[in-house]
């Protein structure tokens, strides 16, 4: 192509340590200036990192707050933005046909190829969902999602292309000297068992009801403690749960944290109850560092690499929690080693699947170059 694709991509959520940032930056950082011009849309400011790399690409990293707030202007602004922009490509990332609103302003503002970007296998927004749908059909030009169960959420009447939430898998391969290191930070004794979630603290996540099994676990095995990264609303409420069942102490809340590698290098078992996933990259992550995962029933099989992974329901605590409790040593080295291969045939390594995003770009823009 003579120049370089001119995308937007749009954040519908908060710019921050969430799975749809971290899956749109991952690709970012892997996007070839000479092939894709990447602009950014967030509702928050993203920082002097995230506009550094946009800006790596040749592109610029737009604030448009008011979504929900204020949906009209927010409309108008990102059709001015769209059309000053020359964008001819907006990928939206999000997890209903609200994405509507994203697509609406990118016809006005001129952009002839409109791609929603499915995140999740539901959304807390289920009325505007389902009265938007008609429109957010007709608007669209393509579909992309993370897994073939969060594109038959949002696209079940279309196709879609499956692009895997990918990571730089070689960046959490286990390391004995950071397992080391970090316990001793921690003040893990040897014999004690850690187990992992990361994750904001809201619903879908479930952590009060990881900390109720976590909690009837302990009645089984005094040795084991629970490492909590993440925030959000609902931290507080969970924090108290611990503190009334009397197991603050084997509880860590260690809030938002750049060094989750360490950590999955630290932990002994990593669990994932959550209420619905669309593709957890955290679960990739954690298989990569050779750790056994716990995950619940409802989180997508797609997921699962390896064997490492295992599932259970959580309609009951006591059910989850025997679960936790026959979860098995590994050899953590070996164990990575073939999760990290596993991952890259698979398609989750981000160098592989920019490419493939990059060539999806030039592919949809070429075709509308020359109606055009």
């Amino acid at each position: 192509m003579a120049r370089p694709v001119r995308v937007l991509m749009v954040l519908t959520v908060r710019y921050g340590k969430n799975g749809i940032t971290n899956c749109v930056m991952n690709y970012a950082s892997r996007l070839d200036p000479a092939r894709v011009r990447c602009d950014l849309v967030c509702p928050n400011e993203p920082g002097k990192e995230a506009r550094t790399l946009i800006g790596r690409t040749g592109g610029e990293v737009f604030v448009l707050a008011g979504r929900n707030r204020r949906p009209l202007a927010y409309l108008r602004a990102l059709s001015r933005l769209v059309r000053d922009r020359g964008e001819e490509v907006v990928h939206a990332h999000g997890n209903s046909a609200t994405l509507a609103v994203e697509l609406l302003a990118a016809k006005r503002g001129g952009a002839k190829v409109r791609l929603p970007h499915s995140h999740n296998t539901t959304c807390s927004m289920k009325l505007a969902d389902r009265l938007l749908r008609g429109v957010f059909d007709r608007l669209s030009t393509g579909a992309v999602a993370c897994s073939a169960a969060a594109g038959d959420w949002l696209f079940p009447k279309r196709p879609y292309e499956v692009l895997n939430n990918a990571i730089d898998a070689e960046r959490f391969r286990f390391s004995e000297a950071a397992r080391a290191e970090m316990r001793s930070r921690l003040g893990v004794l040897p014999e004690e068992v850690l187990f992992l979630q990361v994750g904001a603290f809201n619903a879908q996540k479930n952590q009060a009801f990881l900390i109720e099994a976590f909690r009837l676990l302990l009645e089984r095995r005094e040795n084991c403690r629970l490492l909590l990264v993440g925030d959000g609303e609902r931290r507080a409420a969970v924090e108290a749960r611990a503190e009334a069942w009397k197991i603050a102490k084997r509880v860590d809340f260690l809030g938002l944290r750049d060094d989750i590698p360490a950590l999955l290098s630290a932990a002994d078992a990593f669990t994932l109850p959550s209420l619905h996933e669309g593709l957890p990259l955290t679960l990739v992550e954690a298989q990569c560092a050779g750790l056994p995962c716990l995950a619940s029933d409802r989180v997508t099989r797609e997921a699962a690499l390896t064997d490492l992974v295992s599932y259970a329901g959580i309609e009951s605590a006591e059910t989850f929690a025997a679960a936790l409790a026959n979860m098995v040593d590994v050899d953590r080295k070996a164990a990575s080693d073939e999760a990290i291969a596993c991952a890259r045939e698979a398609g989750y390594d981000v160098s592989q699947n920019a490419e493939e995003l990059m060539r999806l770009y030039e592919r949809l823009a070429c075709a509308q170059r020359e109606i055009d």
